[in-house]
């Protein structure tokens, strides 16, 4: 057996492929560099003993000014990650406990020893009582690679989802924190980074691409002979073919227009992403405006019930003192004592409606699960809207991304039929082939080939498959612009709706704060003729729940003005 020199071109091609195949093998093995995203791990906490007493330590420390230095100093000689509190999380949760506070908590570095071998840090957020918040990073260090597996928790004891702080926001602070936190605006940003990455995999086919392969077989036959009855002879023969190797470049030069569809396919999908994006943006800051506007209305509701229960229980008290005295009834006694029993159960719907509207706003806001939310604002009417009608509906239709979301869909249709139809037409590739190969068997050695050439791919025939693929992108080109027309309508009918709710309900806060304050004075004239003796319980009772229904219906109309006026702005892209 011979082996020539030449086989060191075989050994330079098998010397580029080994590398690649040990660093992929690597990856599957070791533990892999994480993009830069806020992914997920599991609590690390302190017993509650130790954790009472690195607050006090802590506690100290800042009174002596020193506080801001050795915290994280305190917290890594327990064997805790070095973290710092979000300045969002932070602002909104200053009394959290530190059992509580390691659920907000955001690893922003890491070891030196990490931080050494890896460029940067991934964001994270530690929570074991919330799904993973994935936000992505068009940034990525480690593109085209596989991101470590992260685990999906959920609780496991009560403790872990027991409220224990409660913490008043403005509705400014949410909106400014919903677009890092909530569900639906992570996932339209994932969709974008996936967008992005279909758009680079079609710019690609305009790329050469470089293939390597490498064959030998080994072969063995036995012939078995009989020379007698009972004698056997058997002969066998071996056989070596050649090892080959072969290194191959293709270009396509002119492929009908495939690639160029392709890729504006690919732009326009990114462009319905990122419209995306701003719809559920809009969509978002409305849903948790509203969310916020539930709460502010459930707050006022309490208070409102509370007013009536304290209005009840004040006649209650005065009609049995008259009875008393001789000068009231047990009938009068009775419809107090029911006026009052209503009223309290008013008020339990209403603190029952309070909390429901709380939990709504966390989930909606992806807060942590330790800590209730409530509404620091105070119920005012925001400020009024200045265009008119018509002006709002001109406004609306430039700037709803419904309607770009149609226009780029119709296009994307029409790049697949093209796609479709430059399949089947002219394919014109340029290649180029080296070959290498050897036989051990024989004294040949190494054989060396180039091979240089062109390469015409034409379907004549398919079948009519392009035809059926350009009947389907034709149907869907359709129902995009009949689904523009559509949200056409529906973007002028949300407008009209919110303008004309916006304009009765701004008239009627005027309105309903004249007759809270009429009704204010009627339950004193009430209870003044029934202290004169000319009036009756029944007077009272009905100028109670006047006033209580008056007040409701001022907090309505200012709460129905507010929604009806970010219902406006949701309209127009305005949120």
């Amino acid at each position: 057996m011979r082996i020539s020199s030449s086989w060191l071109t075989l050994g330079a091609s098998l010397s580029l492929l080994i590398p690649a195949w040990t660093a992929n093998a690597q990856e599957f093995t070791m533990p892999l560099r994480p993009f830069n995203k806020v992914v997920l791990e599991p609590d690390v906490t302190l017993p509650k003993s130790a954790q009472n007493a690195l607050a006090a330590n802590i506690t100290n420390l800042e009174s002596q000014g020193l506080g801001g230095e050795l915290q994280e100093q305190a917290i890594a000689n327990s064997q805790k990650p070095r973290t710092l509190i979000s300045d969002k999380f932070a602002a909104l949760t200053p009394d959290i406990s530190m059992e509580s506070r390691s659920i907000v908590t955001s690893t922003v570095t890491e070891n030196k020893s990490n931080q050494s071998s890896q460029p940067s840090s991934p964001l994270k957020i530690s929570s074991s009582t919330e799904p993973a918040r994935v936000i992505p990073s068009s940034a990525a260090s480690d593109s085209g690679k596989l991101d470590v597996v992260q685990p999906l928790v959920v609780p496991t004891t009560p403790s872990q989802v027991k409220l224990e702080t409660t913490k008043a926001v403005t509705l400014e602070e949410i909106l400014e924190l919903v677009e890092r936190t909530n569900s639906d605006w992570i996932q339209a940003r994932i969709a974008i980074d996936r967008a992005r990455a279909a758009l680079r995999e079609a710019e690609a086919g305009k790329a050469p691409t470089v293939t390597g392969s490498v064959q030998y077989s080994y072969s063995a036959q036995t012939r078995i002979n009989s020379s007698t009855n009972t004698n056997f002879n058997t002969n066998t023969t071996n056989s070596s073919n050649p090892l080959t190797g072969t290194v191959g470049i293709d270009y396509n030069i002119f492929d009908s227009g495939v690639n160029d569809s392709s890729i504006r396919i690919a732009e326009n999908n990114l462009r319905i992403a990122e419209s995306d994006l701003n719809r559920a943006r809009q969509t978002i800051r409305l849903s948790i405006t509203t969310a916020y506007y539930s709460l502010q209305n459930a707050d006022e509701t309490i208070r409102i019930r509370n007013k009536a229960v304290e209005n009840a229980a004040k006649s209650l008290k005065d009609t049995q003192a008259r009875e008393r005295a001789g000068v009231g009834t047990k009938f009068d006694v009775l419809q107090s004592e029911v006026q009052l029993a209503n009223a309290k159960q008013d008020l339990l719907n209403a603190e029952a409606a309070q909390l429901v509207a709380r939990r709504e706003l966390s989930r909606q806001l992806n807060f942590p699960a330790v800590v209730e939310i409530t509404a620091a604002d105070k119920i005012a009417p925001v400020s009024v809207w200045k265009l008119s009608l018509e002006e709002s509906i001109v406004l609306a239709v430039r700037n709803r991304a419904e309607l770009d979301i149609r226009k780029l869909e119709r296009e994307v249709a029409r790049d697949r039929a093209n796609t479709s139809l430059a399949r089947i037409g002219p394919q014109v590739d340029l290649f180029a082939n080296l070959n290498t190969s050897t036989d051990f068997a024989s004294s040949t050695g190494v054989v060396l080939g180039s091979q240089i050439g062109a390469r015409l791919n034409w379907t004549l025939y398919d079948g009519g498959k392009a035809a059926a693929q350009v009947d389907q992108f034709k149907s869907d080109q359709a129902l995009a612009e009949s689904r523009f027309e559509q949200d056409a309508r529906q973007t002028r009918y949300d407008v009209e709706e919110s303008f004309i709710n916006q304009r009765s309900r701004f008239q009627q806060i005027e309105t309903a704060t004249i007759a809270v304050k009429q009704a204010e004075e009627a339950l004193r004239l009430a209870r003044l003729r029934l202290d004169a003796g000319v009036g009756t319980q029944l007077e009272v009772i009905t100028a109670e729940s006047d006033f209580t229904r008056a007040d409701v219906n001022r907090v309505q109309a200012i709460i129905g003005y507010n929604q009806s006026r970010a219902n406006l702005d949701r309209a127009v892209s305005g949120l």
